[in-house]
């Protein structure tokens, strides 16, 4: 009787296949991720959040953080089958001293996550069977908490992220791209 999606990406590929879906967006809970000011940490505090897999673009940015020539310090909050993939990485870029592996987290303590944070960083991309990230919650905890945004221009992100205005949009898999958004 009705097809609903969350975002115009997800609109689109609806539309595509002939059916006009309803759109309904999602959204955050404002109470639960307060807004809050930076305390612009030396070195910057970097965090990024998701699952440990393909679609997040997480080993992009392992890439992108091996060319900053700047201090930072990156979390990585969540866990996924490409941990071990990962772990090998931040050995290989000799970034161990740099970027700290969390693992999973409640939904209760993510606000203090972003509290903690300088800038967030949402690398998604599209991976290697077409899935990809519709619009990310953490896009939206991040905008909700006041932390700048550097993300990826594909599917949904660029609906919430306006490059140069409420975030910083990169190319997907730029490494280059990314490192020069986040120095």
């Amino acid at each position: 009787a009705v097809v609903v999606t969350c975002n115009e990406d997800a609109a689109a590929e609806v539309e595509a296949a002939g059916i006009r879906p309803t759109l309904v967006r999602h959204g955050v809970d404002l109470a639960a991720f307060p807004a809050s000011r930076p305390a612009e940490h030396d070195p910057v505090e970097l965090l990024a959040v998701g699952r440990l897999v393909e679609k997040k673009g997480f080993d992009v940015l392992l890439d992108a953080l091996s060319r900053l020539d700047r201090p930072y310090r990156l979390r990585l909050v969540g866990d996924g089958p490409l941990r071990p993939r990962l772990e090998a990485m931040i050995a290989a870029h000799r970034l161990a001293d740099r970027v700290e592996l969390v693992g999973r987290c409640t939904h209760a303590t993510l606000p203090d996550y972003y509290a903690g944070a300088d800038v967030v960083v949402v690398p998604s991309v599209v991976d290697s069977t077409g899935d990809r990230d519709g619009l990310p919650n953490v896009v939206l905890e991040s905008m909700a908490s006041q932390r700048p945004v550097v993300a990826s221009a594909v599917a949904a992100i660029p609906a919430a992220v306006r490059d140069g205005a409420t975030g910083t949009l990169v190319p997907p898999r730029d490494p280059d791209a990314l490192a020069g958004a986040l120095a």
